[in-house]
């Protein structure tokens, strides 16, 4: 496998991952709005602007520079 295809796949591999990462953390918000618990709501929430910052950050390597006025 050549180098510029194999650093592909790696950086699509990450991309798929922290899709499920921000996908996990929007159901612990739902699960912690349930039931009322604001610290996890916003450490969730804090979690999830990361994840995002990290992917919007591998997009900008595609040329997909997406700007959202706040991450999450």
């Amino acid at each position: 496998m050549n180098d510029p295809e194999n650093k592909h796949k790696i950086k699509v591999k990450a991309m798929e991952r922290l899709l499920t990462l921000i996908d996990g953390v929007n159901e612990d918000i739902k699960a912690s709005q349930a039931i009322g618990n604001d610290l996890l709501i916003k450490q969730y929430h804090h979690l999830k602007k990361d994840y995002t910052s990290q992917l919007l950050e591998l997009l900008k390597n595609y040329q997909l520079p997406i700007h959202l006025d706040e991450a999450a």
